[in-house]
């Protein structure tokens, strides 16, 4: 018998399976029971909740409907091959190999656009894999049309592409037919199964004894046709989630709702445990109400149901049981209410024409505030989406302590967009606050890191051999292991292979294949070459053949260059290899091959492995299985590997004490108290996927056939039917950009319209229908603040709480304004300062704080490679390139011996660019060296040990000339270099030296003391000491950049002071400001990572405390700069 089950609960129809399997348990207790679902996703939910009511839940066989269904024709039919030879992946290959043996019929010219150019056949298995997915749909949703096609005959009514694709399947067939393989498939076997099933006196052997249809949406017609036969044998029961008690399978029509009761049982249920299946079936209830006018159909039931509605209809052409278990909805709550609407397909919305109705809202439903069932939360971001639903969570499971983390389910329609910012803020939160998650639905190849490195592999011919394309292969474990690197190893090859200047290319030949001009540097070759040659000669010695040795890989640690050489030459071979055309059996070892290759076997890794392995013969097979005969190019066989691991995703059970995070289809059919949906905006269920022109089946649909707008419309249905308690919605309702709005999807609008057109709040009974509305719409609309930390979101009166304890520290600070950086630390005992800590400190004081006393570094190296060969030097390079220009021009040395070094090294841009390049170096250089070389001296060293206020001063000061201090940069000298020249005045001016001081830079820039007198010099050293000694105990807030900018900026040389006047000093503040945030040409001390954990913010107070500080210490340096 076939039976269908209707019921608006999830949890009902799981009920029946359970007690249909206890009261009419199977005679044999070792035959399995069989349950068909839509997707494995819900199997082990199901599995789960029948051990809960049955006590034990064993020996069930979850299928497929099309699995089951050619099983069932195996059964049925003798012979008939175990595997379909019809299935996608083997028509795909045999479609190819039609393609360009049928494209010179003048029926196919529609094609040539598609395929034009195609040089590597990757345009005709696109196109053959999309003709394989579309007759795989014309199989099950038009198999007249095959049947008509095998004939010769061509359907009237359907377009001109009809013609090639009528031919092109018969030539399918034959091909299918020439290789000895049974042309039998679904289209002209379901007619020959259902007459068997239809006619035996006697039930098959080999047929289950009764079968379960659960949580699928929709059945293709010929499917129904068949089951229905197969019911006149055994049970099949069909469980099918209806949100309407009603009739409503074509609410569009007037007559919908009449009544066609035929074998129909009805029941109504109250207590959704309480219902006895038994072979004895009772009318209880008759759902069908006279009189009930089209106009109170449920919006929401006629816009997201028509998916349903079809299924219904194709249930009610066939002679059926029909069950009905709807369970009444007691609760009263906005959620229960629209659930309720559905269910009895009423219209609660108040739209009229009269005016005297309009005025009031008296018609509409009573929304009590604090009713939160149904929530729509506008974000800013998907990372704000996370962060308040995490709130929102924390919020229900103080409310409701019955909650548990699996009761919550959260679905999106894209997971990947918000997969790290839930890792991000689930995963990194303080134990009062976790809340245990799982997400479902990864794709193995985006999580896996093994397959993500033999994907790149397989796209070796297309790489261009980027250092960091190249150091991701390395730095996997797996990897990185069967070249026998370790970790240490990787941090010298990183530093190698960034300072020998490889940027991308594997050699000249790879630059070749990719037809791009050799410039025999920046490649591996050439920067392997480098560390070669490093190992037997001192660069030093100059260059052998144009390259210059590099000296960090020399010594026992030159083993790491034999490792490095020995993986770049096996990436060269798989390079050329994998470049070449091979036929399919050709093609079979390769996977293996490069397994053993590049990674390591052991026995945690032979299982990855092995599924990758198994992955690529299972492609291979296919298309040996249909005897492609040409040969192709690996982008093929990597395409089709990608597309089938993308279907692989890593299972994980639901409802295992988490909060599981999934996609839309893979909660159908599975009830949670609290349903979350994220990413609602208009793009999230629109169907990125455009049919293609020549889709039959999209150009002339018929009932039955699914679609994604209505697919995704009634899997949103079923999401909001899923709800028991509550029912999150949230999406970004504005451009992070521009703050321009963003609408949500047309189903949350639906939603919205619908409860405020049917409801208004306590006291706007008066209002009339729009106001009342608005009001019901501001409601529902919970608008986040962007920013977590306002105060507002730490009350619990608010309803957007926030439990980030992180931010709650930083609200506290609000309004608070502090000089300096916490409590001073307890003071020190310095009985000695050294020379290099004192300039040390002065070169940038709140750094020092934290380096010098707390042993803290911000600093972080950046593990990024360069990937594009010197187009133009960086600043590194530049200065330390005009370094060695300035002194070898200072010593009157040849600097074209520096110009070959540098080239050689691959530093330098290619060609003639290095010699422009060079040239204007050397020419800037040289205009200072001439400027320095008029005040050099033979010099000499003195040691410094000197006692001011008790504290001893050691340390040296080199470089000294009969005439003062020189020194020199090139670079653009600013306030460290003053200062640094500033205290070495002191010192040498101290120890009795009676000469100036010079310090020369770029562009002119230079600070230039006059000699000072003992105990000036002892004067002026006094302020910096204690300055040294305060700043060590509590940070010292002179800032590099924006403190020095405005003294500059108001200091008056002619009176030695600071100008106070009003336009002076807006002009510095102006300064100090555009200092202080930086711009395109300059990074402003605001983003230096000391001062920004000393000052995040900057208020007036403080802006007068930082200049009160520089006029301090940085005024006796403007005092004194004789430099113009």
């Amino acid at each position: 018998m076939f039976i269908v089950y209707h019921s608006n609960t999830f949890y009902m129809l799981k009920h029946i399976i359970a007690e249909l399997m206890e009261s009419q348990s199977l005679q044999n207790p070792l035959e399995q029971e069989v349950i068909l679902l839509q997707c494995h996703g819900i199997a082990e939910w199901v599995q789960i909740e029948l051990a809960k009511q049955l006590g034990i839940a064993a020996n069930i066989k979850f299928s497929s409907p099309s699995t089951f269904i050619w099983n069932l024709f195996t059964i049925l039919i003798p012979g008939l091959p175990k595997d379909n030879v019809f299935n996608k992946d083997v028509m795909t290959w045999k479609l190819m190999w039609l393609l360009s043996a049928k494209l010179d019929h003048e029926a196919f010219g529609l094609l040539e656009n598609y395929i034009a150019n195609d040089t590597d056949n990757r345009k005709h298995y696109q196109l053959a894999s999309c003709l394989a997915d579309l007759y795989k749909q014309y199989l099950v949703y038009r198999p007249e049309w095959i049947n008509l096609w095998e004939q010769g005959i061509l359907i009237d009514g359907l377009d001109e592409s009809q013609r090639w694709q009528a031919l092109l399947w018969v030539a399918l067939k034959e091909n299918t037919t020439n290789l000895t393989h049974p042309a039998l498939h679904i289209a002209n076997l379901y007619k020959k199964c259902k007459s068997i099933l239809e006619h035996a006196t006697e039930c098959p052997l080999g047929l289950p004894k009764r079968i379960f249809i659960y949580g699928i949406i929709s059945l293709p017609p010929i499917y129904l046709d068949i089951l229905k036969a197969l019911g006149n044998h055994i049970d099949v029961h069909l469980m099918f989630n209806n949100p309407c008690r009603h009739n409503w399978h074509d609410i569009k029509d007037d007559g919908c709702l009449d009544k066609t009761q035929n074998s129909k049982i009805y029941y109504n249920i109250k207590q959704p445990n309480t219902i006895a299946i038994s072979k004895n079936y009772q009318r209880l209830y008759d759902p069908f109400k006279a009189g009930r006018s089209q106009e109170r159909i449920n919006p929401l039931l006629a816009s997201w149901g028509m998916l349903g509605s079809d299924y219904i209809n194709l249930l009610s052409q066939c002679d059926l049981k029909e069950v009905y278990a709807f369970v009444e909805l007691t609760q009263d709550n906005l959620l229960t209410r629209i659930q309720r609407d559905i269910l009895e397909l009423e219209n609660h919305s108040k739209v009229t024409n009269s005016s005297e109705e309009i005025n009031n809202s008296i018609g509409k439903r009573l929304l009590n505030i604090g009713d939160r069932s149904i929530s729509i939360n506008l974000c800013h971001t998907p990372h704000h989406e996370i962060e308040m639903l995490h709130n929102r969570l924390l919020d229900l499971f103080n409310e409701d302590l019955s909650l548990v983390p699996d009761d919550v389910i959260v679905i999106a329609a894209d997971l990947d967009i918000y997969r790290p910012f839930i890792q991000a803020i689930f995963g990194n939160t303080s134990c009062q606050n976790y809340i245990p998650f799982s997400i479902s639905d990864c794709k193995i190849s985006q999580e896996n890191p093994v397959i993500q490195t033999f994907l790149m592999l397989l796209d070796l011919p297309n790489s261009r051999f980027t250092s960091q394309n190249v150091w991701s292969l390395l730095e996997l474990p797996s990897l990185a292991e069967h070249y026998g690197f370790n970790k240490e190893d990787l941090d010298f090859l990183h530093h190698w292979i960034n300072d020998s200047g490889i940027r991308w290319g594997l050699n000249n030949n790879n630059i070749l294949r990719l037809s791009l001009p050799i410039i025999g540097q920046n490649t591996w070759q050439f920067g392997l070459t480098r560390m070669l040659l490093g190992y037997a000669m001192d660069s030093d010695a100059g260059d052998w053949n144009g390259v210059l040795p590099y000296n960090e890989s020399s010594g026992l640690i030159a083993e790491l260059v034999g490792k490095l050489a020995d993986f770049l030459m096996k990436l060269d071979q798989w390079s050329v290899r994998l470049s070449t055309e091979y036929t399919l059996q050709e093609w079979q070892p390769v996977c293996r091959e490069i397994i053993n290759d590049f990674f390591v076997q052991n026995t945690k890794t032979k299982v990855i492995h092995n599924f990758i392995d198994q992955k690529w013969r299972n492609i291979i097979s296919h298309g040996m299985q249909a005897e492609y005969p040409r040969v192709i190019e690996i982008s093929i066989l990597r395409d089709k590997l990608v597309s089938s691991l993308d279907k692989q995703n890593i299972r994980q059970c639901f409802l295992s004490g988490y909060v599981n995070f999934c996609t839309l289809k893979s909660m159908t059919s599975i009830p949670f108290k609290v349903v979350c949906l994220l990413g609602a905006n208009d793009s999230a269920f629109k169907d990125t996927t455009v049919p293609m022109s020549f889709d039959l089946i999209a150009r002339h649909p018929a009932c039955g056939d699914i679609n994604s707008r209505s697919y995704n419309r009634y899997l949103f249905l079923e999401a909001l039917l899923s709800a028991q308690k509550y029912f999150y919605i949230s999406y970004i309702s504005r451009s992070i950009q521009d703050n321009s709005l963003r609408n949500p999807s047309i189903m949350v609008s639906e939603l919205i319209e619908y409860i405020a057109q049917s409801h208004y709040i306590a006291g706007d009974e008066s209002m009339d229908l729009d106001c009342s509305a608005e009001r019901v719409t501001e409601y529902l609309q919970i608008k986040h603040e962007l920013n977590s930390f306002k105060t507002g979101s730490y009350l619990k009166t608010s309803e957007r709480q926030s439990y980030n304890s992180d931010w709650l520290r930083d609200v506290s600070a609000i309004g608070e304004t502090s000089k300096y950086f916490g409590l001073p630390l307890p003071p020190e005992t310095l009985s000695v300062i050294t020379l290099d800590e004192l300039i040390r400190f002065y070169r940038h004081p709140v750094r020092a704080f934290f380096q010098m006393r707390l042993g803290v570094n911000f600093s972080l190296e950046l593990n990024k490679l360069s990937d594009e060969e010197p187009f133009v030097v960086d600043y590194i390079n530049n200065y330390t390139i005009n370094s060695q220009i300035l002194n070898r021009l200072i010593n009157d040395g040849d600097i074209n011996t520096l110009f070959r070094k540098f080239s050689s090294a691959g530093v330098l841009p290619y060609g003639v660019f290095s010699h422009i390049y060079f040239a204007k170096q050397a020419q800037e250089m040289l205009d200072l060296a001439v400027k320095v070389k008029q005040y050099l001296q033979p010099n000499r060293s003195i040691e410094i040990d000197s006692i001011i206020s008790g504290i001893q001063i050691t340390g040296s000061l080199d470089h000294i000339q009969d005439s003062g201090l020189v020194r020199y940069r090139p670079a653009v000298l600013g306030i460290i270099d003053g200062m640094t020249l500033w205290i070495e005045h002191l010192f040498y001016s101290l120890s009795g030296g009676k000469g100036e001081s010079h310090f020369f830079g770029r562009k002119n820039s230079a600070w230039h003391f006059p000699p000072l007198s003992l105990k000036d010099a002892e004067k002026e050293l006094l302020p910096l000491l204690i300055g040294y000694c305060n700043g060590r105990s509590s940070p010292l807030l002179l800032l590099p950049r924006a403190s020095w900018a405005w003294l500059k900026a108001c200091f008056d040389k002619h009176t030695n002071a600071v100008n106070w006047d009003h336009e002076i000093q807006v002009k510095a503040q102006m300064k100090f400001l555009c200092s202080w945030q930086g711009d395109y040409r300059m990074t402003g001390d605001r983003s230096d990572p000391y001062i920004q954990r000393v000052m995040p913010t900057l208020d007036n107070e403080q802006i007068c405390y930082l200049q009160k500080l520089s006029e301090q210490y940085y005024s006796p340096l403007a005092r004194n700069n004789l430099a113009s």
